[in-house]
């Protein structure tokens, strides 16, 4: 298995995704296909035309428009006027409420060693990771204390006014959902370069806590790093993370050093 290349020099690929619905309103990112597709996340996007909030809710992502066409005619059966556009790059969230998200920062205790089969071949140069990511430090887990999110209570934080200058977009791979405890994790080389954590919602009115790995600059840099933990994570996708999640998360690794 080849390293994906660094997260420095974007290649002009252009990933794509299918728009479910548009409103004036935040929406629940709870869709009735979940069991229909695999290794695709939803996620919200938020902006201003002609002078009004704007949102849409978005599954991606697809490498090329005709792999999106094809998960377009399972879309079409819940969501009639689906269409298909180039992938959105700012304004983006993947979670309902992340002021009441539960995070946890995993470290390499809770992992196992991938067995000789499975193992990726030892990496080239790393990709690379947001600049002002610090290194993840000692061999612990931390948690912030907080409730778990209740669907569809939605994250007041995306109704402010926008702001003059947009922080940049970031992107986190998700790599799993599981109702339990996540504890049995692959002990991936690459896991080193970025931060793993954790977050823990209700989805589908059910507790589930999914497994992150942030951070990228770009949805196509996350979606190399994707594919190639995908041998050990069937299920993963890309996310967009909110600059509130990319904060809390980074505090939690400051919190750790």
């Amino acid at each position: 298995m080849n390293r994906p290349p660094n997260d420095d020099a974007p290649d002009g690929s252009a990933l794509y995704v299918i728009n479910l619905v548009s409103s004036s309103m935040p929406m629940s990112l709870n869709v009735p296909f979940r069991r229909e597709l695999v290794g695709f996340t939803v996620f919200r996007s938020r902006s201003f035309e002609h002078g009004r909030e704007h949102f849409r809710l978005h599954l991606g992502y697809f490498e090329s428009a005709p792999r999106a066409e094809e998960a377009l005619s399972v879309v079409r059966k819940h969501y009639p006027d689906a269409w298909i556009s180039a992938a959105p790059q700012s304004q983006l969230g993947s979670l309902d409420n992340t002021a009441n998200t539960e995070f946890g920062l995993l470290r390499t205790a809770y992992a196992r060693v991938v067995t000789p089969a499975s193992a990726p071949k030892a990496p080239a140069p790393v990709a690379a990771k947001v600049a002002s990511a610090p290194s993840a430090p000692a061999p612990v887990a931390a948690k912030v204390a907080s409730t778990v999110a209740k669907e569809p209570s939605l994250d007041t934080g995306n109704r402010r006014a926008a702001p003059t200058v947009q922080p940049p977009q970031h992107y986190a791979v998700q790599l799993e959902w599981s109702p339990a405890p996540i504890i049995d994790i692959p002990r991936l080389a690459i896991f080193e370069e970025y931060h793993l954590y954790t977050v823990r919602v209700l989805r589908a009115g059910s507790p589930q806590q999914g497994l992150r790995l942030g951070f990228f600059t770009s949805a196509e840099a996350a979606f190399r790093v994707a594919e190639y933990v995908r041998p050990e994570f069937p299920g993963v996708g890309v996310v967009p993370v909110s600059q509130r999640e990319y904060s809390r998360a980074m505090d939690l690794t400051r919190r750790a050093r």
